[in-house]
């Protein structure tokens, strides 16, 4: 059962930042050579689906998270838990942007106009989570 959870966390993760990356490096810049009106209906139909992709991610993370974090409970106090709250932190940092910038309410739409900022800053903090949990994973 541990194997089947460390999958879906990891194909979430992969999942997650990969649409991220999408929108930073591919989505967002072919928009902008596109009229408004154009821009953003595109932006409105992408979104529209990435939402309900990205909040999935969120709950399948935080729910395998959950059930992973349970299996190194005896793991000892120090470095290992040290960087294990700063992955979550990170992580619920990074669903905080993501729930702003994708969560469909008018007093949000600030975030929706500079989106390609909060999702630079998410992505370079879900590269840090990355990092720490490869590290994690081989001490």
């Amino acid at each position: 059962m541990s194997t089947l959870f460390q999958w879906i966390h990891v194909t979430a993760a992969v999942v997650g930042v990969g649409g991220i990356a999408f929108a930073i490096f591919c989505l967002i810049p072919a928009a902008r050579a596109l009229a408004p009106a154009q821009r953003e209906a595109l932006f409105k139909n992408s979104f529209d689906r990435f939402r309900w992709i990205i909040w999935s991610v969120i709950l399948l993370l935080i729910v395998s998270g959950i059930y992973n974090t349970h299996l190194v409970w005896q793991a000892p106090w120090g470095i290992y838990w040290k960087l294990l709250t700063i992955k979550i932190i990170l992580a619920f940092a990074v669903f905080f942007i993501l729930l702003l910038v994708t969560v469909p309410l008018k007093f949000l739409a600030v975030f929706r106009r500079h989106m390609d900022v909060w999702f630079s800053i998410a992505f370079g903090m879900s590269v840090a989570i990355i990092l720490i949990a490869a590290y994690l994973r081989r001490g």
